[in-house]
């Protein structure tokens, strides 16, 4: 089977919605013509920027990573990509007057993005979005980790607390701030999490590799706003169920009962979050009709 048959025959289903903020700080790559999908999910800077154009720090991160793998062609390197945005973004962060010496300035990204050819699905991955894989006998691999995880639950303990004190809304970020500021200062260290930042560190962190793509059947990349919400009492993501409501129902439906979730708990009663709805972006590519 050559690559011209595959991108003649698989299926891909793909969606993005913003959630609770102003604006949608995710973005989604669909390069048809190379092969390359992706989902990139940016962060707001501790320290608020808003370009001319109203585009938060995080909007542009993810947006010039989305624009450089949307361009590549078939001869790049994903990495080499990757790390040609991450140069770029610090280029423009000098020049936008951002002091690059300070973690929580920095406008950042998390991302997963992954290539496929006749043979092989290549992949690179940051923070906190994810790639899994399934077979056909319904066998499920995750080909990345949340690399964020343990630094959001210490961020969500403090919000909850915060809380239970009676604090406003500000006062409860006000109270959190002092961790949110010591998470960031881990990004692109060891005890820490890879980001896109502009940080010359993060081409030690960024996480790739390659699989074979005998017997896959589905290829599933996603930010965290789509990981099935957590109650207290749950320790991990249960990721296994948002694949398979992601099977059953596709993507945006999928998105449609998350959001119903949150609207019935708007003040993160039962699912302790950091906002009410973050950012929701997928990709699901369906690779039965290919052949694989």
């Amino acid at each position: 089977m050559g690559v011209n048959r595959l991108v003649s025959q698989y299926e891909l289903e793909s969606y993005t919605l913003k959630g609770s903020r102003e604006i949608n700080e995710d973005a989604l790559i669909v390069n048809k013509s190379g092969l390359v999908f992706g989902v990139v999910d940016g962060a707001t800077s501790v320290t608020p920027y808003k370009d001319v154009n109203g585009n938060t720090g995080g909007a542009i991160a993810s947006n010039l990573l989305a624009k450089h793998m949307e361009e590549m062609n078939d001869s790049s390197s994903l990495v080499e990509a990757v790390l040609q945005a991450n140069r770029e973004l610090r280029q423009l962060m000098v020049q936008s007057g951002i002091d690059i010496s300070d973690k929580t300035k920095l406008w950042s990204a998390a991302f997963a993005i992954v290539r496929v050819n006749q043979t092989k699905l290549e992949y690179v991955q940051a923070a906190d979005s994810m790639v899994f894989v399934k077979y056909i006998d319904g066998t499920i691999r995750a080909l990345s980790h949340d690399q964020v995880s343990s630094f959001d639950t210490l961020t969500i303990k403090k919000s909850l607390v915060a809380r239970d004190l009676g604090l406003s809304s500000d006062e409860q970020f006000s109270y959190c701030l002092p961790t949110i500021r010591d998470n960031r200062k881990k990004a692109n260290t060891l005890g820490g999490y890879s980001v896109l930042n502009g940080e010359e560190a993060f081409a030690d962190f960024l996480e790739y590799g390659a699989i074979n793509i005998s017997n896959v059947e589905r290829i599933y990349l996603v930010t965290d706003g789509l990981f099935y919400p957590k109650t207290i009492n749950d320790s991990h993501t249960d990721f296994m169920k948002m694949i398979n409501m992601i099977d059953q129902e596709g993507i945006l439906n999928y998105i449609n009962t998350l959001t119903s979730l949150e609207e019935l708990d708007p003040n993160a009663e039962v699912y302790p979050r950091l906002k009410k709805s973050d950012d929701k972006t997928g990709i699901m590519i369906d690779l039965r009709k290919a052949g694989c």
